[in-house]
């Protein structure tokens, strides 16, 4: 599955990001259309644009009326309200709970009363959404970044002037590689940091893989150099595998309601599948056999989970690949309404299948079966 590495050397905004996937190929135009049905007004266009003689593009993002500051509530309803999958719709209201958790902290006072204006509502839903969909519509498995450019001066917010990096930024960026440099200037916007914090597997010297593409998302700020976030898009470690982490373990003295119980658990925190096969243990006694698959760089983090979760006294770990097709997100048209798929290709030939969930909301909304809906669409 392809791979994507983010080099930084004139800083990353959310802006930066979205026109470098667009300048791979995303159409941004599923975005104005997905916001327009939660019910926000908003134009996203990816222009082209030049820095130092180089092309690249521009993201614009055109909001027709004066936006409200808006609470965390108030834009994690928005996300729910789009018509995009689960993953892409857990991830942003993650993603955005986390900078209001970072953004209380610094002015001291409670997430509920923090106002998303110095980073713009709409902007920052634009910016934000549109990352972890772009992820997904080009089927990103993994995401890796250069080390991060350090940088001074000062910026004027609603609080009066402020050093930079921004308070907010400096702690998105606690945990992660910088060098110093001589810019003076936002090389890091908040949001920026947000999306290196939350979508960032591993910090590298460089890419690894076969180079596909590449794609440059233009800022807006004068620099002495190109103000530019490259993407390179690379194919994974040979047509279609990738590494996984398989984690077992011997199950005799849980209750089938706490094995239910871990399956949530493991997979809420990024586990990739968890199966659990019934059997016959030692001393007679009914048991299992618990197996947990991840990403090799998820390693410590689901094994000690499985350990608190389970109680178990030992895990089996084995590192080993696994083939797998291409897969992207698409949307599907149906009499009904259009409902989020996943999109693959075995042979040349495209196949959607439509995502559980999406066919759960549709089922609500015709009086139809999930079962019936499946035959119906089957027969288009």
């Amino acid at each position: 599955m392809p791979e994507l590495h983010l080099d930084c050397p004139a800083g990353i905004a959310g802006d930066m990001f979205l026109a470098a996937m667009a300048d791979l190929g995303v159409d941004l135009s599923a975005l104005e259309s997905a916001f327009a049905r939660a019910g926000v007004e908003v134009g996203v266009a990816a222009l082209d644009a030049r820095d130092k003689g180089i092309r690249g593009k521009r993201l614009e993002i055109l909001a027709p009326h004066v936006q409200p500051m808006r609470h965390l509530g108030e834009l994690t309803a928005i996300v729910r309200a789009l018509p995009f999958s689960e993953r892409v719709r857990k991830r942003s209201e993650d993603a955005l709970t986390r900078l209001a958790e970072v953004e209380a902290g610094v002015h001291g006072c409670a997430v509920a009363d923090v106002h998303f204006h110095e980073v713009g509502a709409v902007d920052i839903l634009v910016d934000v959404v549109g990352a972890f969909w772009a992820l997904e519509t080009l089927g990103i498995s993994r995401v890796t970044c250069s080390r991060l450019p350090w940088f001074s001066g000062t910026v004027r917010c609603a609080h009066g002037l402020m050093p930079l990096p921004a308070p907010a930024t400096t702690v998105l960026l606690q945990g992660k590689p910088v060098y110093p440099t001589q810019f003076e200037g936002e090389l890091i916007t908040p949001t920026g940091a947000l999306l290196l914090d939350k979508m960032v597997d591993e910090f590298t010297s460089g890419p690894t893989g076969r180079l596909e593409r590449t794609g440059l998302g233009l800022g807006t700020m004068e620099l002495p150099t190109v103000n530019g976030l490259r993407l390179l898009l690379l194919a994974g470690e040979g047509p279609g595998l990738e590494r996984i982490m398989v984690l077992e373990t011997n199950v005799d003295h849980l209750t089938g309601e706490e094995i239910g119980g871990v399956f949530a658990v493991l997979l809420d925190a990024g586990a990739l599948d968890v199966l659990f096969l019934p059997g016959v243990m030692k001393k007679n006694r009914p048991g299992g056999l618990l197996q947990v698959l991840c990403k090799p760089e998820d390693l410590a983090r689901i094994r000690d989970l499985t350990f608190a979760q389970t109680m178990t006294l030992g895990l089996r770990m084995t590192e080993t690949t696994r083939s797998v097709l291409p897969r992207a997100a698409s949307v599907r048209a149906t009499p009904w309404g259009e409902v989020s798929a996943k999109e693959t290709e075995i042979g040349g030939q495209r196949y959607a299948r439509p995502e559980f969930e999406a066919l759960q909301a549709l089922a609500k909304r015709t009086g139809r079966s999930v079962a019936q809906l499946r035959y119906l669409l089957g027969e288009e």
